[in-house]
């Protein structure tokens, strides 16, 4: 059996388990499944259900440097978070930072 066949054979085992209104045990002694492998499937079958979720772009306010003082910071605000950048920043660090931002 291919894994497309795989997983139309456990997504219709998981529509007849919904459609039966048994218990995860007494359906899965009718059908030849431990109670595990239903759970399994079902947790899987959601997480592929669930759409991918919309990326944040953050907007980023840039001041021309040859109008501003050497102090002055590049403000980047991301959702509720704030991240100022001063001149001389790592540019590994922010890579870094908006990396985990982006996992929140």
């Amino acid at each position: 059996m291919s894994k497309d066949e795989l997983h139309a054979f456990r997504r219709q085992q998981i529509e007849d388990y919904r459609n039966s209104g048994q218990s995860a045990e007494t359906w899965c002694e009718g059908n030849a499944m431990k109670v595990s492998t239903l759970r399994y499937w079902l947790r899987r079958i959601k997480d592929a259900d669930q759409p991918e979720p919309e990326q944040a772009w953050a907007t980023m306010k840039l001041i021309d440097k040859a109008t501003s003082a050497d102090s002055t910071p590049i403000i980047i605000r991301f959702n509720t978070f704030e991240i100022c950048l001063h001149p001389g920043f790592e540019p590994v660090v922010l890579a870094a930072v908006i990396r985990t931002l982006q996992g929140i």
